[in-house]
C-alpha cells in the first residue's frame, strides 16, 4: 500500500468513527476542495504536511493519533 492510500483510509476511518461526513470534514479543513479530494482519494505522489494537519486538527486529534494504525506499519507500507 502507498503512504497516500493510508492516509486515505485512515481519514475514512476516523471519519466512520465519529460519524462525521467528508463535507464536514473539508468545511472544518478549510481546504480548497481540489486539495481536499486529492488527499481523500489518495491522488498524489507526495503530500505537504500543512493540509494533511489541518484535517487531523479538524477530526480533534494529535498527529501522533492519526498515525497511530496499523495501517502505517512499515510492512504495510511500500515504496
Amino acid at each position: 500500500m502507498k503512504i497516500s492510500q493510508a492516509v486515505s483510509e485512515r481519514i475514512k476511518e476516523l471519519l466512520a468513527n465519529k460519524g462525521m461526513s467528508m463535507y464536514k470534514l473539508k468545511n472544518l479543513s478549510g481546504l480548497s476542495h481540489s486539495t481536499f479530494s486529492c488527499i481523500i482519494y489518495g491522488r498524489y505522489n507526495s503530500c505537504n504536511l500543512k493540509p494533511l494537519l489541518a484535517i487531523i486538527y479538524a477530526l480533534k486529534i494529535s498527529p501522533k493519533e492519526f498515525f497511530d494504525s496499523t495501517l502505517f506499519d512499515e510492512e504495510n507500507i511500500g515504496n
